[in-house]
């Protein structure tokens, strides 16, 4: 399998926010990732969508927020490569500056929403189509502007997704994402940096519980409140989500992959991808390799 493509945008060069009008016959680009931020708003087109470890089908009005350094591609469905096939995609993207917004979110408390937004956006942020309809038509809105109006819509677009709470998260919490329990005390903190430390090696939930000072049975109770997850189910997510990168490297086997990953067994390995994924590690692995569909001329 060949390497994640790293795309460079080079926004740090000049204007930290571009908007582009996408008219394609279809989608083109490989799995790929680039250090700026992006949002995607699909207004015509039909496929799957690759996000992180996630793989789910797109349509007409598919809005997703990409963060920094997260793999993802969109694949057309196969009608869209057929001969003489009349089919467009149009699409809308604006790509922004990490260094840029990471200065100004940590800087000025305005923008503190924002900040958790793009903390959530390294797992991709997918926003439910029924709703948010305002930030839609402020994206198609940014297509008319350009310089400082830009800049400024684009920082309102972000505002709008950090209060909105119809969004699903593409992604379980990885081993590189931040926490997204911004405000969690000190002995929470303590423990998911210790997971996300040792999450690849055997655990028990006595020397978990120890890390956080407390029994088993209060300490399940506390993690359970606190993050709305088992502790178990918590690991898993790290576990799969490290699995799905080393997936996307292609240098190892799933046997091999199951046993680097934390699992002890295969077929819990297979369980628990299929229930993070909704795919199990050979159909992931499978879209992953898909050659690339183009259209007979």
């Amino acid at each position: 399998m060949t390497r994640i493509m790293h795309e460079n945008l080079n926004l740090d060069n000049g204007s930290p926010v571009k908007v582009k009008w996408c008219d394609y016959d279809y989608f083109k680009f490989p799995l790929h990732f680039h250090d700026e931020y992006e949002v995607v708003y699909i207004l015509k087109s039909t496929g799957t969508r690759f996000v992180g470890n996630s793989i789910q089908p797109y349509s007409n009005g598919d809005l997703v927020l990409l963060g920094s350094s997260l793999p993802h591609m969109y694949r057309s469905d196969p009608e869209y490569y057929e001969e003489h096939s009349d089919l467009r995609v149009h699409a809308i993207t604006i790509q922004f500056s990490k260094n840029f917004f990471n200065y100004g979110v940590t800087q000025y408390p305005e923008l503190f929403n924002i900040k958790n937004l793009l903390i959530k956006a390294k797992q991709g942020i997918c926003f439910d189509k029924n709703a948010n309809q305002r930030i839609r038509k402020k994206i198609t809105k940014s297509l008319r502007l350009k310089g400082l109006p830009l800049l400024m819509e684009c920082i309102q677009i972000l505002s709008l997704m950090s209060s909105s709470s119809d969004y699903t998260l593409l992604n379980s919490e990885d081993s590189e994402t931040e926490s997204e329990f911004i405000e969690a005390e000190a002995r929470l903190i303590k423990v998911l940096s210790f997971l996300k430390r040792e999450y690849t090696r055997p655990l028990t939930l006595t020397e978990i519980a120890g890390v956080a000072g407390m029994n088993q049975t209060s300490f399940c109770r506390f993690f359970l409140e606190n993050t709305g997850k088992t502790c178990v189910q918590y690991i898993n997510g790290l576990r799969i989500g490290y699995a799905c990168k080393l997936l996307q490297e292609g240098k190892y086997s799933i046997s091999e992959i199951c046993y680097e990953s934390g699992f002890n067994n295969i077929s819990n390995f297979n369980r628990q991808f299929r229930q993070f994924t909704q795919h199990s590690p050979t159909e992931y692995l499978s879209e992953l390799k898909k050659p690339p569909l183009y259209r007979k001329i």
